[in-house]
C-alpha cells in the first residue's frame, strides 16, 4: 500500500473542507410571484424590515432580531454596490418566516441527511408610505451535509446565508434569476 504524505493528506482535507463550506453559506435564489423590473433597493433608500413566524413555526424574539440584523447587514453592503438614484424611497420589508427548524447536529454528524437545518421565508416589499406592494418571494434554505462540517454548523449560519439571498432578491445583486429559469413576472 502507497503512503500519502501528511502534507498531501492535509492539503486534501483542507480543499476538501472547503469545498462543503460552500453549501452553507451559499445564498438560496428567490422565486418571484410579483416583481416589479425597475424594483431596485439603493443606498440612499431607507427600508423597515419586520420578521415574524408562521402559525405554526416556533422563533424566539431574540431569534427574530438576529434574522432582523443579519438582513439589515446584507442589504446595507448590497445597496452600495448600485448606482444613486435622484430621489431616494422609503420601503418596507416583511418576511414571514415559514419554516425554521434548527436540526440535530449530532444527527448531522452522524450521516448526511439527518438533522437537516431549514429555513424557509415569504418576503414582500411595500413601497411606502402607500403600502404598495412592489415584490413578493418566497426564499428557501435547506442544509443536510453530515460529518464534522455538518455536526459543527448551525443554524445562524443558516440565517446569514439566508438573509443574503434576500438581500440579493431586494437590491438585484443576485439577479440570475432570469438565467437561472426562476419565474419573475411584472405586473
Amino acid at each position: 500500500m502507497m503512503k500519502l504524505p501528511r502534507r498531501a493528506v492535509g492539503v486534501t482535507l483542507l480543499i476538501a473542507v472547503a469545498e462543503l463550506a460552500g453549501c452553507a453559506s451559499s445564498p438560496p435564489v428567490a422565486k418571484f410571484a410579483h416583481r416589479q423590473s425597475d424594483a431596485v433597493l439603493r443606498s440612499a433608500d431607507t427600508s423597515e424590515i419586520r420578521v415574524a413566524a408562521a402559525s405554526g413555526v416556533v422563533m424566539a424574539d431574540f431569534e427574530k432580531a438576529r434574522v432582523i440584523d443579519r438582513i439589515k447587514a446584507q442589504i446595507a453592503a448590497k445597496e452600495a454596490l448600485n448606482p444613486a438614484s435622484a430621489a431616494a424611497s422609503d420601503y418596507q420589508v416583511d418576511v414571514t418566516i415559514t419554516r425554521y427548524e434548527k436540526g440535530s447536529a449530532f444527527a448531522r454528524a452522524m450521516l448526511a441527511g439527518l438533522g437537516q437545518i431549514h429555513m424557509d421565508g415569504n418576503v414582500t416589499l411595500y413601497s411606502m408610505p402607500a403600502h404598495t406592494v412592489v415584490e413578493d418571494f418566497s426564499v428557501q434554505k435547506t442544509f443536510a451535509w453530515g460529518g464534522i462540517y455538518g455536526g459543527t454548523t448551525t443554524i445562524e449560519d443558516i440565517e446569514q446565508s439566508f438573509a443574503e439571498g434576500i438581500a440579493n432578491a431586494l437590491t438585484g445583486q443576485g439577479d440570475k434569476s432570469a438565467a437561472a429559469g426562476q419565474k419573475v413576472s411584472s405586473k
